[in-house]
């Protein structure tokens, strides 16, 4: 049991460092609002993560785990799926994993900001594994065109769902309905590959 409650906590930990460092951004946040947001201590904080790059490579770690967890079966679909099925469904999977994790984006975005070893660790153990992925499934767009889909889908999937606040006071629409979810992916799958 012991085990097991160490695991909850650590997991709650990482969870509540995610969102937080989502929002505020690595050098935005500190462990101690990490702490309080997780409702532990700073001490068990401390005990979990020995320091600060610790729990941010965490965070990562379980965000593309949801990631990647989200994005298998486009990844990996049956035989039976033909080329053109699989670029709409993942069109369509990036949208539904954008809507539901809206902190992916932000997250990438504030990781950005930084040229650290940070970001280069997360290029190399877990973006550049996802691209390949990527270029895989969209095989027979020009390589030199690649980072432009790459980017273009990223962002027009997960934006709407970064900012619904802003969305619903400029066009009426809650970007967390059910129905505008499912418009934003047809729309997006009929743009970027249509039948």
């Amino acid at each position: 049991m012991r085990a097991e409650q160490r695991e909850a906590t650590r997991e709650q930990i990482v969870t509540a460092a995610l969102l937080a460092i989502s929002e505020s951004g690595f050098n935005g946040v500190s462990t101690r609002t990490i702490a309080e947001r997780a409702n532990v201590s700073q001490g068990l904080l401390t005990y979990h993560f020995k320091s600060k790059d610790a729990l941010w490579r965490a965070a990562a770690d379980q965000l593309f785990a949801i990631a990647n967890d989200s994005m298998q079966e486009v990844f990996s679909p049956p035989a039976s799926v033909e080329p053109l099925q699989q670029k709409r469904n993942l069109i369509r999977q990036m949208v539904y994993f954008s809507a539901a994790h809206p902190e992916f984006i932000r997250f990438m975005l504030e990781h950005e900001k930084e040229n650290s070893d940070r970001s280069r660790w997360l290029v190399e153990t877990h973006l550049r594994p996802m691209y390949k992925k990527f270029v895989h499934v969209m095989g027979d767009i020009p390589e030199t065109d690649l980072p432009h889909a790459l980017y273009t889908f990223a962002g027009a999937s997960g934006l709407i769902f970064c900012a619904p606040n802003e969305c619903k006071q400029l066009t009426g629409v809650d970007p967390g309905s059910k129905a505008v979810i499912k418009r934003h992916a047809d729309y997006l799958v009929n743009l970027m590959v249509p039948e």
